[in-house]
């Protein structure tokens, strides 16, 4: 009985392959397909996620006013009072003390530095901070300054417990410096962020 011959001419093995090479190539392809349609699956879950933070976020906006203490706390702090606005709930009232955490001066005379800014409210509804970076630049007076800052909300009381977020400040105020500066030194300014975490009422 004649055997069946299993010789294959140099012409098929090469066929065969560059087929296995082309399978191994769109099996790699796929792989890269699949990762890239993974990870642009992932991103737009991150974005839905912080789409659906923004939507159930809290506008918050205040007024804030007040003056350079001297003598608070034997350091210094800006008192005052703020109006707070939570959402489209009616405008609230706080006190407040910012507390300067580090500060410097640049060549130019612009002051920069960190700051913690807890507003109570009167109503006893809870406090909060505003945990701040800032910048004061000089205006075109003497002693004025325009403030540029933003922070984070944390450490919340009451209502606001558990709250987060972020807001800008800016606003002028006139350097508190007891050599150049009668009487107690101004500040107001305009808030704006959004808050997470307060079922504003």
């Amino acid at each position: 009985m004649r055997q069946q011959s299993t010789y294959t001419t140099p012409a098929a093995g090469a066929i065969r392959s560059s087929a296995r090479k082309a399978i191994a190539i769109l099996a790699t392809i796929g792989a890269a397909a699949l990762l890239v349609l993974g990870q642009g699956a992932a991103a737009q879950m991150r974005t839905n996620a912080t789409a659906t933070q923004l939507a159930r976020a809290t506008q918050i906006s205040a007024t804030i006013y007040g003056a350079y203490d001297y003598g608070f706390e034997g350091t210094g702090a800006w008192v005052g009072f703020a109006l707070v606005k939570l959402g489209e709930a009616p405008a609230k009232t706080a006190t407040f003390v910012d507390r300067n955490t580090s500060f410097d001066q640049r060549q130019n005379g612009a002051i920069y530095g960190t700051e913690v800014i807890t507003f109570t409210f009167t109503d006893g509804s809870g406090t909060f901070e505003v945990q701040a970076r800032f910048e004061g630049t000089p205006a075109a007076t003497p002693g004025l300054y325009n403030l540029h800052e933003t922070g984070t909300i944390a450490n919340g009381t009451g209502l606001y417990s558990g709250a987060s977020g972020s807001v800008s400040v800016e606003g002028p105020f006139l350097f508190p410096d007891p050599s150049i500066t009668s009487g107690s030194a101004p500040w107001i300014a305009a808030m704006h962020g959004a808050v997470l975490g307060i079922n504003a009422r």
